[in-house]
């Protein structure tokens, strides 16, 4: 949806077809589930997943309902999966009890908000109503994510302990937020510094083959995470983006 070299419209039954798929997930609270088997939860992966796919979906395909959708996945996960203290998601909630459920401050279940929401306030025309909440929503977020990165550039796999493993996966996402969040004038210095602390510590771990080293491993379920850390290619796919964003990679690099 944002190559700008093809013919959307060419393509348009394929992106309808997971436009569908996602709407078969819908709950009757109005918003989508991670999969079949859970769908008495909302799982914060799901605001990376889907939202900026339907923002993009519904105005180029002019389905406003699409953007209502990405909006209520993101205002409602704001509303039951934050900590009160802090814009900081937990890995998921109960939609029938609106209990948060798994880990506060998983960080890349953090990552995965944080993505979504800055593509899909990206994505949005800054005409649309909507558009004003979700930068007010991108400054609370990141005023939270900067209290908890580490003198060198990094993030935790578990932002709130400093002893636990560091997270690249984590650092990667949150660095490209940062490029987004730096768009927003008042937060621009704080957020431009913070990103290339990010790109910093990322460049630290990188192996001589440019493979980015200690990504924790993915998720088994609520409340199991990996203690394996890695080569993901989920960190160099943002760690990439965020140099893209902001003019770091030239064509010919």
């Amino acid at each position: 949806l944002n190559a700008d070299f093809i013919d959307h419209q060419k393509y348009q039954p394929a992106f309808e077809e997971t436009y569908q798929m996602i709407l078969s997930l819908k709950g009757e609270d109005g918003t989508v589930a991670y999969k079949n088997h859970v769908k008495q939860f909302r799982f914060v992966d799901t605001i990376g997943f889907i939202c900026p796919f339907l923002v993009q979906y519904g105005l180029k395909f002019n389905k406003p309902e699409a953007i209502d959708l990405a909006i209520k996945q993101i205002t409602e996960y704001e509303k039951y999966g934050m900590m009160q203290q802090e814009k900081i998601p937990c890995h998921t909630y109960n939609v029938e009890t609106k209990i948060p459920t798994g880990l506060f401050g998983w960080g890349r279940g953090f990552g995965w908000f944080l993505i979504g929401l800055a593509d899909s306030y990206l994505a949005l025309p800054s005409e649309h109503p909507q558009k004003i909440r979700l930068e007010n929503l991108m400054r609370q977020v990141a005023k939270s994510v900067l209290k908890f990165q580490l003198q060198d550039g990094s993030f935790t796999w578990l932002i709130f302990d400093i002893n636990s493993r560091k997270d690249s996966s984590t650092v990667a996402t949150v660095a490209y937020f940062f490029s987004v969040a730096a768009e927003i004038p008042e937060l621009k210095e704080e957020c431009i510094t913070a990103k290339e602390k990010c790109l910093n510590y990322l460049q630290s771990v990188t192996r001589r083959n440019g493979a980015i080293d200690f990504s924790q491993g993915d998720t088994k379920g609520i409340g199991i995470y990996s203690q394996n850390f890695d080569i993901l290619p989920f960190t160099q796919g943002f760690a990439l983006r965020t140099l893209y964003y902001t003019g770091g990679i030239k064509n010919n690099d």
